[in-house]
């Protein structure tokens, strides 16, 4: 059944408020809006959420209505949050702490302290709404909600609870029941201006309120003033009309508000008389966003300079209270001690950005540039500093912080782009990457240090997001630049790293392992062998080495990068977790699946320990220990913990995710082996295009997902089918990898398997006589991999006719198989049974 809403029903506990701005006690009137908020809310449907755009000029007051409308009747609602929406990282934001205080992820600490990230508490508290689990009666308002689009992909669908929008965009109509805020009515106006002066009379009120247009935003500032300066309302009436010719030459927009204008005209001008820092201070904070400006943000400036009027008032704590508490007294800036932050009206910012000049404007904006830089919080990586980032992130963005060349911005610039990364919003980070690189770019030229490093965090992010073409370019670009002009070895190796990155999402692994070498190398001599850019690039090239097949290389020295790192960083480090997921897949690849087993069981729980168990990493983590449990015979507690992976994945970052496609690679196996084949097909099939699409066709990790498809069509019984795919994923990688790559060799069993099932004993004994040799150089004799090749050519052999060679190589592979595997693992039970091995290929993370 529906919610109503009404007021004679509020008995229950108030909700909980998240993010809900302080009550506006000046507010008055708006009986009729009210009501009719309150008739739309309670004729909502439960089973499909309906938005309702509270829309109209500026400065009529949707806020507020919407805020008092919360205050009247949160008692009627369990949980109630209030969603700034103008950018999409402010969604972003007020979504994540709204999981964090449903206890649905890791709770943000009073104070300041960790913050969920974005791409984990986002899809669980929508999720959460959606169902009605832990809150099934809520109210979200999405404040200031242009873009129609953007902000819809945020509302719980079909959820129980209600949704409040307010927006000057007419396009809601499209979708949401409409109800347009218009004007106070005349009395209205006259009760606002009277409680703020008492002595009032009616008709000077009424006087007022008329010149003011009933425009709640410009009575509001006319009340305030009369309420500080007892001026006579003909005195102000007279300052009106000198202000309004003025505001008229500012060329403002259609909706803009001329009577507020004019209003906070007057105000401005007596801040400039009594203190001219105060009225700059105004102007920096106009180059910002409308959202709330930190104080703590002004605190810390005081070792810096901005201007010779704002500095004395920054570097001490009374003169900021003062000019604030002017500020405030007039109705400039609303400060909320809760959060101890200030804030103006989005009005009152463009009046003041309208106000100034060219020159001004610049030298605004740099104050306000030098303000967020000396505020910069500490590491991007760490979820402890993300409030803080948070807080800062749409003064950044609106001041246009990426235009700076100011070495320290544009240091802030970099790490609230790696801030965005870390916390979840990968887009966000693209695009702010994208912005800074094009700005830096014009401004410095492409030999410039700084941009040479925010092209490589942008060709880092467009691969993270999909767009691989353009960010190869630019890591092949910086690399050729950095060699050119000869930038400090620290970054030329960076370079050379991020190029090997590249290189290996291109599918070029031997490309990618001959610059991993130089650039390990290289760091090795340069920089010593504990320098963290040394053990990042040791760590890059084991990467490329097992990608190339060359586990036993790899195995020693990710050992060492392992034993290194956690010396320097400590064992809980992610970089540390990280090297040893990484040298789990080199001992599951050289064969001894039980010790790898062991091993990455240990890492899991440290990760889970130290990281929480929805962080990106402790997934990549489980994934890869989900590997080594199916490699060591457990086949069922793998197939659920690749599950519960690959849904947490898929959930967080989208299918598409290189992490998400490497997961479904693996679930689409544990389907088959579990007898799940109709399904391991359809993900299969569906994973092969979207490898294809994201890698190319001739890409390693799209030929493997052929080849276990093909096992899977196998056991279908649709030989055509699965051989017509694996004879195409052979054929590429021979070209690609080469013949003698170990997933070469392992897509060949299959192709054996696949004769066999025609029965067609010899060409199967062919292949497998062929492959076995191989199978030892490459792998070793006792690799489970060999050793299956052993068992199926015996049956190869049995199948015609030569019984003796048969028993003789059938019993060399089961002797192999009891010295390296448990004893009741499937494939040394099919060798002693008589039946083929199926041999899955794991994809190895880029």
């Amino acid at each position: 059944m529906p919610i109503t809403v009404t007021g004679s029903s509020m008995t229950g506990a108030p909700a909980l408020l998240v993010n809900v701005p302080l009550r506006n006690t000046s507010f008055v009137g708006r009986t009729g809006l009210l009501q009719a908020v309150e008739e739309q809310l309670s004729t909502q449907d439960t089973a499909a959420v309906l938005p309702h755009a509270l829309h109209g000029m500026g400065g009529v007051g949707k806020s507020q209505l919407a805020l008092e409308y919360i205050y009247r009747h949160q008692q009627n609602y369990k949980v109630i949050c209030w969603i700034p929406a103008e950018r999409e990282s402010l969604i972003l934001t007020a979504l994540a702490n709204l999981a964090a205080r449903l206890r649905l992820v890791p709770a943000v600490l009073e104070g300041g302290g960790s913050a969920p990230a974005a791409n984990t508490a986002v899809p669980a508290v929508l999720e959460a709404l959606r169902t009605g689990a832990p809150c099934d009666n809520w109210l979200l308002v999405f404040d200031n909600a242009e873009n129609v689009d953007v902000v819809r992909n945020y509302f719980p669908v079909n959820g129980p609870g209600n949704i409040i929008v307010t927006s000057r965009n007419r396009d809601w109509e499209r979708v949401a029941t409409s109800l347009p805020v218009n004007v106070f009515e005349r009395e209205e106006s006259i009760e606002l201006l009277q409680k703020r002066s008492p002595d009032l009379s009616q008709a000077d009120a009424d006087r007022l309120a008329a010149a003011l247009g009933d425009l709640p935003l410009a009575v509001e500032q006319a009340g305030a003033w009369r309420a500080v300066t007892g001026m006579l309302v003909e005195e102000y009436l007279d300052l009106l009309n000198q202000r309004s010719p003025e505001i008229l030459d500012l060329d403002p927009a259609p909706d803009y508000p001329l009577t507020v204008a004019a209003a906070w005209d007057i105000s401005l001008e007596r801040i400039k008389e009594n203190s001219p820092g105060s009225r700059e201070l105004l102007d920096i904070c106009a180059c910002m966003a409308p959202e709330p400006v930190p104080l703590s943000m002004l605190r810390k400036s005081r070792g810096i300079e901005i201007t010779p009027q704002v500095d004395p008032i920054l570097r001490e704590l009374i003169k900021l209270s003062r000019a604030i508490r002017d500020l405030t007294q007039f109705s400039l800036v609303k400060l909320d001690l809760r959060s101890d932050t200030l804030q103006m009206h989005r009005l009152l910012q463009n009046v003041l950005l309208a106000k100034q000049g060219p020159e001004e404007r610049e030298r605004m904006s740099n104050a306000a540039h030098q303000l967020l830089s000396a505020a910069k919080p500490g590491h991007y990586a760490s979820s402890q500093e993300w409030p803080a980032y948070q807080a800062l992130l749409p003064h950044v963005l609106s001041s246009q912080a990426v235009t700076s060349t100011d070495p320290y911005v544009r240091e802030l610039v970099y790490d609230t782009t790696l801030f965005l990364y870390y916390w979840g919003d990968f887009e966000g980070a693209a695009d702010l990457a994208r912005q800074a690189y094009t700005a830096w770019s014009e401004a410095s030229g492409e030999e410039d240090i700084r941009v040479i490093r925010i092209s490589k965090i942008l060709a880092f992010l467009l691969r993270v997001v999909g767009d691989s073409g353009e960010s190869i370019r630019l890591s092949e670009q910086a690399l050729e630049t950095s060699r050119r002009v000869e930038v400090d070895e620290e970054d030329l190796i960076d370079s050379m790293i991020e190029l090997a990155d590249a290189r290996r999402f291109q599918g070029r692994f031997a490309e990618a392992r001959d610059l991993g070498q130089e650039a390990t190398e290289r760091a090795r001599m340069q920089l010593g062998p504990d320098d963290e850019i040394t053990l990042r690039a040791a760590q890059s090239w084991g990467v490329d080495l097992r990608l190339c097949g060359q586990v036993r290389e790899a195995l020693p020295m990710d050992q060492e990068t392992a034993r290194r790192r956690e010396e320097v960083f400590g064992p809980a480090s992610s970089l540390t977790l990280n090297s040893l997921n990484g040298l789990a897949s080199d001992i599951r690849e050289s064969g001894d699946y039980p010790a790898a087993r062991l091993h990455q069981e240990d890492v899991h729980r440290r990760a889970r320990a130290a990281l929480g168990d929805d962080n990106p990493l402790t997934l990549r983590i489980a994934g890869n220990l989900a590997v080594c449990r199916r490699r060591d015979g457990a086949i069922t507690t793998a197939a659920k913990l690749s599950d519960e992976t690959f849904n947490g994945f898929v959930a967080s970052y989208g299918p598409h995710h290189p992490d998400s496609l490497a997961l479904a690679i693996n679930v689409s196996v544990d389907r088959r082996l579990t007898g799940d084949l109709e399904g391991s097909r359809r993900l299969g099939e569906e994973t092969v295009v979207r490898c294809a699409d994201r890698y190319g066709e001739n890409h390693g990790h799209t030929l493997l997902m052929k080849a276990n498809l093909a096992a899977t069509l196998r056991a279908l019984g649709e030989l055509s089918a699965a051989q017509e795919c694996e004879d195409d994923a052979a054929t590429r990688l021979a070209e690609t990898v080469g013949l003698h790559h170990v997933l070469t060799l392992t897509v060949a069993i299959g192709q054996a398997n696949t004769a066999y099932q025609w029965l067609e004993f010899d060409r199967a004994r062919q292949i497998d006589e062929a492959n076995l040799p191989l199978l030892v150089e490459a792998a070793g004799m006792d690799h489970p991999l060999t050793l299956s090749c052993a068992s199926n050519l015996a049956l190869d052999l049995r199948g015609l006719g030569r019984r003796a060679e048969a028993d003789e190589m059938e019993g060399r592979a089961v002797d192999g198989f009891e010295r390296v595997v448990k004893e009741d693992h499937p494939w040394l039970l099919a060798a002693r049974q008589r039946r083929r091995i199926e041999c899955d290929v794991a994809p190895i993370p880029l």
